[in-house]
């Protein structure tokens, strides 16, 4: 007879003790060959526009400083390294399923159904699913990266899903658009800037550009990421394009950005999270 590899020869007796032997063992213990199982997680990421959802063909009055009415021309995002952290503080890594929407640890958000003023695909996705590590623990908060990981920011993944989804690549940065919040005359793209390809041809950006999140009070199996437009634009004019191409482009000389980096924690002159700002876009719901 084996048991876990080792030979167990005549009148040699091995007793497991599954639950507990007599005298409050503890039921925790664990048995060299046996992983801890995992839990499934589902995080809801919900955009809205302050107390309104976040839709196409939807009229939105009184966006930013000149109160505004606006529609939705597109809105999706790529988040990255989601992590639940427990109520001891240990970050817990989420470990994200492999479907349309998520893959090598990135997820597609996608507001954006063809309608009214957008043109992407009709499927929506605002949600990410993935498993942890099921110890029984409770969670408070989570972070999370908006972006795409430096890591594959520059490969080509024409096909491979969610990466060769429309409008999403950025060519004059060699990567791709982390954010993208289209309306009339006023686009939100966000993404790595400084991007040249060295001697060896690997693409290397000065500006990373990718704004860290931590959210306290954050429970998956009641609460909900949410995603603000109306607060990632409160101190912009959508009406009025300063200077370059309408709206922000993450440049560093692009004044419509200085006011959207400063509500995503983001310093524009470095392209790096500044823990002086305070980022208002992300907040949690029920």
């Amino acid at each position: 007879m084996k048991v876990w590899g080792r030979e167990i020869g005549a009148g040699v007796i091995v007793v497991a003790c599954l639950s507990g032997c007599g005298g409050g063992g503890s039921s925790d213990t664990v048995i060299p060959g046996f992983s801890t199982p995992d839990k499934a997680v589902t995080i809801r990421f919900n955009a809205v526009v302050g107390n309104e959802i976040a839709a196409c063909n939807t009229d939105y009055e009184l966006v930013g400083t000149a109160g505004s009415t606006i529609q939705f021309k597109d809105f999706r995002l790529f988040v990255t390294r989601i992590r639940l952290v427990t109520s001891g503080g240990e970050e817990v890594p989420v470990t994200l399923d492999t479907t349309d929407w998520q893959a090598q640890d990135v997820a597609l958000l996608d507001y954006e159904d063809a309608t009214g003023l957008c043109t992407g695909t009709q499927e929506i996705n605002g949600s990410v699913t993935g498993t942890v590590p099921d110890n029984g623990q409770t969670f408070n908060a989570i972070r999370f990266t908006v972006g795409v990981p430096e890591s594959i920011n520059h490969t080509e993944q024409n096909s491979v899903s969610p990466f060769n989804v429309t409008n999403m690549n950025w060519g004059w940065t060699n990567g791709y658009k982390f954010m993208r919040i289209d309306i009339p005359d006023w686009n939100m793209h966000l993404g790595a800037t400084g991007c040249a390809a060295n001697a060896q041809s690997v693409v290397e950006c000065t500006n990373s550009n990718r704004p860290e999140i931590e959210l306290f009070g954050f429970d998956p199996d009641v609460n909900a990421v949410q995603l603000d437009y109306a607060a990632l634009v409160q101190d912009s004019n959508v009406s009025a394009n300063i200077n370059g191409a309408a709206g922000c482009m993450s440049g560093v000389d692009d004044t419509d950005c200085v006011e959207i980096f400063t509500q995503l924690g983001l310093n524009l002159a470095s392209g790096e999270n500044d823990n002086v700002l305070s980022q208002t876009v992300f907040s949690v719901a029920p």
